[in-house]
């Protein structure tokens, strides 16, 4: 065999002739035209007879066969080799099947009929049509026949496929044969329970809102602790959302704002001679250091412009990309910028990237990024998308939140980063309704979320006090659980798996939960250990329950941003600080304290370590003015579910974490000192959490009020 392919292969331009020639000699002899007297032996018509017109396909596929073989002998080791036989094999079946139902001339090049003896076995056989005037009835069971037989033949070819659609079609059906049952019994009873007799019945006009209402009275009284309703749905009565009610199937039409009440910024583009400048004066540079480099590549965006530098060759040995980093600060010297940044390497390229300011930085709008055409598609496929701003290499840099799925944004004042948090709440109000997302925002600072109260995404008002964002953030936990428990009664892995299950049963679905908090150092100071505590755990479990969050501060400290934090957040913004300590405590390396302010910012999602560097989105007040303003004017005819925080109750144990009251760290220590036989100030050290003076103080009260005794130094004093 090996010799046999070996001279096909050597020969394959004369073989490839030959079955050329072939292919010509049997197309003569279907032809008809060659049914002479002298040249009748050469019309032998059995390809024509057999196929049909759809032999011109076999003589096609058949050349194509042999020349691929010949020609390009890999493409039958591909996936695509069952394409090349399964294709023809179709086609002729398709084309010879359709033939047959046309009429046709015996005396003609096709005697037996356009499909050949292929297509009058598929559509006619055993039954025999009138050629002139076939009747209804054969064309209805040629067409239901060719119907089946492509039925069975899709569901060999995708066999997955066919069984889920007609496992759907036979759910369906008996679904339906259960509600005619079901609706002809009810009817039956109806009728049973009709005396004879007919009752005279007064004219009384009931409100129907009432009677609506007082069905639904008697339904809640009904005593039920915890039980399966009939679509598989967990329903308790102590367990309650605080964001949505499951097994309804009421919905609102929302309208989402107009792109046309936001502001039309144009970007700039920067010109071509002050690249070619910059691109000669780096060259330049370091060839005076005795570094050979050639700029390759330049991508300019809104901020800085990226060059790709490729090292060249010095004394016949290639240059040391540690040479060129060596030269930073000779490069800052001649280009007059101090921010310049390396990048080696460039992700995906053999350079060495150096990003430069540009002298006139342009502006990024939330418009520009969000309906641009190239970003619609992309937008649409996202859940919750965030528009981030525009890279150096002038792209768009969008994400999606449930894909990240925690942020934690960080910078000095003025950086940029409330406003990129405004952004990215803009965006989600404007491509998502309240029956999708909703909101808690905390703003210690007081003024830069309290602009979106009033809007129905709110769970509650803007919180500004931290005692109400830890409640707010207890009730969360309380949502998650309940959510785990919904999600299990439905059988469902995650919030999407839960939301299309509800999209075929017709009920409303779980809605989205983003928790923005502007200001985390703020809610540190006051309770450090319990605001860590709650996020940390609604950061490791809200994922499969649509809770995210999105967490900035402007103290990137280890006491703020502590480990188990940084942990559970693992996408990342950084904006400018003031020290590459800083720029590790948030992205874990250096780069940050090299931006330039004002947006330029480094994100580092969780599916790429490397950090990108773009130019974030300005939205101006305003613009956020008519998003909130069309979202208060909205009609809302059904009430949305609201967090009540003045009615939850804060239950304290020995175990849960700091008190702000001394009164209560008080009581909070006798509760510890009843289950001891001694007790010692470094005991209550670890077990409230606070430190020595503290600790001594609480137990010199606790001996005065009578509850311990005196104790001896560095000796533990006895419970009484």
């Amino acid at each position: 065999m090996n010799r046999i392919r070996e001279f096909c292969i050597r020969n394959r331009i004369y073989i490839t002739i030959f079955v050329f020639l072939l292919a010509t000699l049997a197309v003569l002899t279907q032809i008809k035209i060659l049914d002479y007297r002298y040249l009748n032996f050469i019309y032998q018509p059995y390809l024509v007879k057999i196929f049909g017109a759809s032999f011109a396909i076999l003589l096609l596929w058949i050349i194509t066969i042999i020349c691929s073989f010949l020609f390009y002998p890999k493409i039958f080791y591909s996936k695509k080799a069952k394409l090349l036989f399964l294709l023809p094999l179709l086609l002729i079946f398709e084309l010879s099947s359709i033939l047959s139902f046309l009429k046709f001339n015996p005396d003609g090049t096709f005697p037996l009929s356009y499909g050949g003896l292929l297509g009058e076995f598929i559509i006619k056989w055993p039954i025999s049509w009138d050629r002139f005037n076939p009747s209804t009835l054969d064309y209805f069971l040629g067409i239901s026949r060719f119907a089946l037989i492509n039925l069975v033949i899709l569901s060999i070819i995708f066999p997955f496929s066919a069984k889920n659609i007609s496992a759907k079609i036979l759910n369906s059906f008996l679904s339906l044969i259960k509600s005619l049952s079901k609706k002809s019994k009810l009817r039956n009873n109806s009728e049973e329970e009709i005396p004879d007799k007919a009752i005279s019945t007064p004219d009384i006009k009931e409100d129907p809102e009432k009677i609506r209402l007082n069905f639904y009275e008697k339904e809640e009284s009904t005593p039920q602790d915890s039980r399966l309703n009939g679509d598989g749905m967990l329903e308790e009565n102590n367990v309650v959302s605080h964001t949505f009610t499951p097994n309804i199937n009421k919905s609102i039409e929302w309208k989402l704002p107009k792109k046309e009440i936001l502001a039309t910024i144009t970007s700039e583009v920067q010109s071509e001679s002050e690249i070619n400048a910059k691109k000669e004066l780096i060259e330049k540079t370091l060839s005076e250091h005795g570094i050979e480099v050639s700029v390759d590549q330049v991508k300019s965006g809104p901020s800085v412009t990226m060059y790709g530098l490729s090292p060249g060759y010095g004394n016949s040995k290639r240059v040391r990309v540690d040479h060129i980093l060596a030269r930073e600060k000779d490069l800052a010297l001649a280009l007059a910028s101090q921010n310049i940044r390396f990048q080696s390497p460039v992700p995906g390229e053999s350079l060495v990237g150096i990003e430069i300011p540009n002298q006139k930085p342009t502006l990024v709008g939330i418009k520009e990024l969000i309906y641009a055409k190239k970003n619609e598609k992309e937008f649409e496929k996202f859940t919750l998308p965030i528009a981030l701003g525009t890279g150096t290499d002038n792209q768009s840099l969008y994400c999606d939140l449930t894909k990240l799925p925690h942020l934690l944004v960080a910078g000095a004042t003025g950086s940029g980063k409330s406003v990129c948090i405004n952004s990215i709440i803009s965006g989600f109000l404007l491509k998502k309704n309240p029956d999708e997302v909703r909101f808690i925002m905390i703003d210690p600072k007081r003024v830069e979320l309290t602009p979106y109260s009033g809007i129905p995404h709110l769970l509650t008002n803007p919180i500004v006090e931290s005692p109400d964002a830890i409640k707010a953030l207890k009730l969360m936990i309380e949502e998650m659980t309940f959510r785990f428990k919904q999600l299990e009664a439905d059988n469902s892995k995650n919030i999407s798996s839960y939301n299309q299950k509800s999209t075929n049963k017709n009920r409303v679905k779980m809605p989205y939960i983003v928790i923005v908090v502007d200001e985390l150092a703020d809610l540190m100071l006051s309770s450090s250990n319990e605001v860590e505590k709650l996020l940390v755990r609604l950061a490791q479990l809200g994922r499969a329950t649509g809770i995210h969050l999105i967490v900035a501060t402007q103290r990137p400290s280890v006491d703020v941003v502590t480990g188990l934090i940084k942990a559970n957040f693992p996408s990342r913004i950084s904006f400018s600080v003031t020290s590459q300590i800083d720029s590790r405590t948030i992205i874990d390396m250096p780069g940050a304290e090299k931006l330039l302010g004002k947006g330029d910012m480094l994100f580092v999602p969780i599916d790429n370590p490397s950090p990108k560097r773009a130019q974030g989105i300005l939205i101006s007040d305003k613009e956020i003015d008519s998003i909130v303003d069309h979202w208060k004017n909205h009609k809302i005819y059904n009430p949305l579910k609201t967090l009540d925080l003045d009615s939850y109750v804060d239950t304290l144990t020995e175990n849960e974490s700091e008190i702000n009251s001394e009164d209560e760290l008080f009581i909070q220590a006798q509760n510890l000192a009843r289950g001891q036989r001694t007790l010692s100030t470094s005991y209550l050290q670890r077990r409230l959490r606070i430190g020595y003076p503290r600790a001594a103080r609480l137990m010199d009260e606790l001996e005065s009020q009578g509850i311990v005794g005196a104790g001896d130094a560095g000796k533990a004093r006895e419970v009484f």
